[in-house]
């Protein structure tokens, strides 16, 4: 399989992942409204946060994986170390 395939695949998973947080989120919301909008003057309703939450989690996993298929790599200046240590032959060239 080459890169682009892999991409494509990726990229597709990913787009079915967001439309099934969508698709959750939405469905959470729209209970909890139908809940509250049967409820009587002063009653009790639920909100089904946890349905929600869990779809907006999957969506925005989904929308990542969109944006990145194939995730984040390190680039090759990540690998290179950011600080240099001195070694005695630059402090003795540095003071003549």
């Amino acid at each position: 399989m080459d890169k682009n395939q892999e991409k494509t695949t990726a990229r597709k998973k990913a787009i079915k992942e967001f439309a099934i947080g969508l698709a959750a989120a939405a469905l959470g919301a729209g209970v909890s409204i139908a809940s509250y909008n049967s409820a009587r003057p002063g009653g009790t309703y639920t909100v089904y946060t946890g349905v929600i939450a869990l779809g907006v989690v999957y969506a925005c996993k989904g929308l990542f994986g969109i944006i990145f298929p194939m995730g984040l790599k390190k680039s090759k200046k990540a690998a290179e170390p950011a600080i240099v240590e001195k070694t005695d032959e630059s402090d003795e060239k540095a003071e003549k």
